[in-house]
């Protein structure tokens, strides 16, 4: 196992999500590639506190892999349209791009996981949180 995409949302609280894909990172010896995805700025109005509250959880990823010696890359992409349709195609598209292969998320996203299962050959791991207040920040 080379490569694996860890998918959340920029609301969500990674420590979890994090400690459990360190582990096998480190265990296989895996490049880990850490996405995550919001609304492009628009021309009038930009929203800097999701932008920067997505590139937190990002940098949170990023730190958990440099204490361990973990190769990682961090993915931010911007959807005109943010919903399970297109959550989950990004996702589909970045784990085919990147022909990763594994892929885990968090059980709070915002996806069609029976379309992801349908168009992915790699194995996917749902990871839960342990109470509601674990969620969002």
């Amino acid at each position: 196992m080379h490569k694996i995409l860890v998918y959340f949302e920029p609301r969500t609280k990674i420590d979890r999500l994090s400690e459990f894909t360190m582990s096998l990172a480190r265990q296989y010896h895996s490049q880990i590639l850490a996405l995550t995805v919001i609304k492009p700025p628009s021309a009038q109005k930009r929203n800097k506190v999701e932008e920067e509250r997505a590139w937190k959880r990002l940098y949170e990823f990023e730190e958990d892999a440099f204490q361990y010696g973990i190769k990682i890359s961090l993915l931010l992409e911007e959807l005109e349209a943010i919903n399970q349709k297109t959550l989950t195609e990004k996702i589909i598209e970045t784990a085919s791009v990147f022909q990763v292969d594994l892929l885990i998320i968090g059980n709070d996203a915002k996806i069609s996981l029976k379309k992801l299962a349908n168009s992915v050959t790699m194995p996917i791991i749902i990871i839960p949180y342990k109470n509601l207040n674990e969620r969002k920040s």
